[in-house]
């Protein structure tokens, strides 16, 4: 993949839109609503990062992602509803491999809306970024055994699961174990 071509679609990261959400660029507005749910150990439990302990924590979150933004690396989305305007998760890419044309995408929701189909609305408007427009050849999803939701969310969407990587990560004083999940350009164009 022709790395100006990413540099250029996330500098001026696009506006998407599904029939309930907004994802754009998560700006200092949207801190408080995002300590709602950074500071829930429920919710960090299965990701590398640990609750946010303060709004300064997540206010320097955001103060880093909009220096990403203007680099024109490839950062998160926030997810806003349509009908409120409250911003109610993340979803983007945790890497680009640009030699070998594929990305590691990551979300993550406030709880309070799960279960709800937020996040697959968000996941199928990113996949249509990241394949329709950045014409990659694989999106994957490395998830820690245990997190069935996430899970559950890649397969919904056409992930196949690929296999597991035992104590592959070392996050918060513990071995933890990944499964792979991968969806390819052939799989997602032959579906939509």
């Amino acid at each position: 993949m022709d790395s100006s071509k990413y540099r250029k679609v996330f500098s001026s990261l696009p506006q998407l839109e599904t029939e309930r959400l907004i994802l754009k660029k998560i700006e200092m507005a949207n801190a408080n609503d995002m300590f709602a749910y950074a500071s829930l150990s429920e919710v960090t439990k299965y990701l590398l990062w640990s609750p946010h302990l303060n709004i300064e924590e997540t206010r320097g979150y955001i103060e880093y992602l909009q220096r990403e933004y203007r680099r024109g690396n490839y950062a998160d989305w926030g997810l806003n509803l349509k009908s409120t305007g409250v911003f109610i998760g993340t979803i983007g890419f945790a890497d680009i491999d640009t030699r070998n044309n594929r990305g590691e995408i990551g979300y993550v929701l406030n709880p309070a809306y799960q279960g709800q189909g937020y996040m697959t609305e968000a996941l199928k408007a990113v996949l249509k970024v990241a394949f329709a427009y950045l014409g990659l050849r694989r999106v994957q999803a490395r998830i820690m055994v245990g997190n069935i939701p996430s899970e559950r969310l890649a397969e919904r969407v056409g992930f196949k699961y690929e296999g597991t990587l035992r104590d592959h990560l070392f996050v918060k004083g513990a071995y933890r174990t990944i499964r792979i999940f991968s969806l390819l350009a052939d799989d997602y164009f032959s579906n939509n």
